[in-house]
């Protein structure tokens, strides 16, 4: 059952960071097509693009009570189990949502950071 959760952890994960990623693909590729140029903006925002969905599906995916269901001994798995409730389900989906989201808002904001300073190095010259 844990592997079950693990699944829909990782889909969860990549729904949403899938999502997230092509509502954000036209204003990333306005700051790439000012900063950088023709050239390479398209292959830059290419890999932007492939590096916040892995990012977003490694934060969110929640592997943790996987590694904890088989690292327990034979005679507390039954119990491990047992403690797979709906509101568990809900909980760890809940935490695969903001982990997520969590994830990606940290690659945006950095992406924001090198923007702006971009923005003041060519403003300067």
């Amino acid at each position: 059952m844990f592997v079950v959760l693990l699944v829909a952890s990782f889909v969860l994960a990549l729904a949403l960071s899938v999502t997230v990623t092509w509502l954000f693909a036209k204003p990333m590729d306005g700051i790439l097509h000012r900063f950088v140029g023709d050239t390479i903006s398209a292959s830059l925002s290419k890999y932007l693009r492939f590096a916040i969905v892995v990012v977003g599906i490694s934060a969110g995916t929640r592997v943790r009570p996987l590694e904890e269901y088989l690292a327990a001994p034979a005679y507390n798995k039954e119990a491990l189990a047992a403690a797979l409730t709906q509101e568990y389900w809900a909980l760890e989906l809940y935490r695969t949502f903001v982990d997520t989201l969590q994830g990606m808002a940290v690659i945006f904001f950095v992406l924001a950071v090198v923007a702006i300073i971009a923005f003041a190095i060519v403003r300067k010259t």
